[in-house]
């Protein structure tokens, strides 16, 4: 049986028609902020550029260090290495980013500056800022499979209103993102657009539009994202606790099956390691997002 390849989060998917329609700002803003009225959105280019307004709006800079989740990504320690000093998460600092892990709400307890939601699938009306930060991040690309965008989530309506003021007037937004297109099939454009994502960077009409249309499928989203984990929460190192509200976009689960086996199963994200707030374990994420069907999954039970 030949399977496609699934990785973290679904592939990016153009559509044209998702283009067009005359979304402005203030509109999606308004639809985000009902959708989840425990905090105050302000649309940005993607998770990236939010998590650097957070670190700004946060008054950190070189002096300060910052410290890791376990197994950061490339692109949150260039950021956070940009403006400011990371440091191992085994050390102990005041200022400190955590990780919803794959979507998967973070147990331990702490006192964030930022939290780092940038794969997390909501419910409607799911409170934000599970862990206390003044700052929450999301990658839409990461959730919804759009070609840009983040929202970076405030928790005091005065913060969103400042960062908001700065991002006025933002010029060159669509050549960014004539880049970032480009690097879907021409790996070379990637760090030109890479270069360009900091500052207060937000979204021109066409990226407004592509998110304003695939919002329309958030409620479907949840529903199969529910079916998932419902048929394979028992399968996962996690439980119920981790998930309220909150559904990851992959669930870590045991295995005896090396790289090679789960390749050839169709999986290119390979073994990874989950923190679990007091070990790092070597677990297979098994992606449940939408690219991946219900019946696909059963199938691969049977593998794994």
């Amino acid at each position: 049986m030949s399977y496609k390849s699934y990785f973290l989060w679904p592939k990016i998917r153009l559509k044209a028609s998702s283009f067009f329609g005359n979304c402005s700002l203030n509109k999606l803003e308004k639809l985000f902020g009902n959708m989840f009225p425990s905090g105050y959105p302000v649309i940005c280019s993607s998770g990236r550029v939010a998590l650097y307004i957070a670190i700004i709006e946060s008054n950190l800079g070189r002096q300060d260090k910052i410290k890791l989740f376990p197994y950061a990504s490339h692109c949150v320690i260039n950021t956070i290495s940009r403006l400011t000093t990371p440091i191992s998460y085994e050390f102990k600092s005041l200022n400190e980013i955590i990780y919803h892990q794959w979507g998967i709400t973070y147990m331990e307890k702490c006192n964030p500056i930022i939290e780092d939601s940038v794969d997390s699938l909501y419910e409607k009306k799911t409170p934000l800022f599970s862990s206390g930060a003044n700052y929450e991040i999301w990658s839409l690309s990461k959730i919804l499979g759009t070609s840009s965008g983040g929202i970076l989530w405030c928790k005091n309506r005065s913060d969103a209103i400042r960062i908001k003021n700065k991002m006025k007037g933002k010029r060159n937004l669509l050549i960014s993102w004539i880049l970032r297109l480009l690097s879907l099939k021409y790996s070379i454009f990637y760090e030109f657009w890479e270069g360009t994502e900091y500052g207060y960077k937000g979204l021109s009409l066409l990226q407004r539009n592509e998110i304003y249309n695939s919002i329309k499928s958030w409620d479907k989203l949840v529903s199969d994202r529910k079916d998932k984990i419902k048929l394979l929460i028992n399968k996962s190192i996690i439980n119920e606790q981790n998930i309220s509200g909150r559904f990851p976009s992959c669930l870590p689960i045991l295995t005896n099956r090396n790289e090679d086996e789960i390749e050839k199963m169709g999986f290119s994200v390979g073994l990874r390691h989950y923190y679990d707030g007091v070990r790092l374990i070597k677990v297979f994420p098994l992606p449940i997002h939408q690219d991946v069907s219900i019946s696909f999954l059963k199938n691969v039970l049977k593998k794994i």
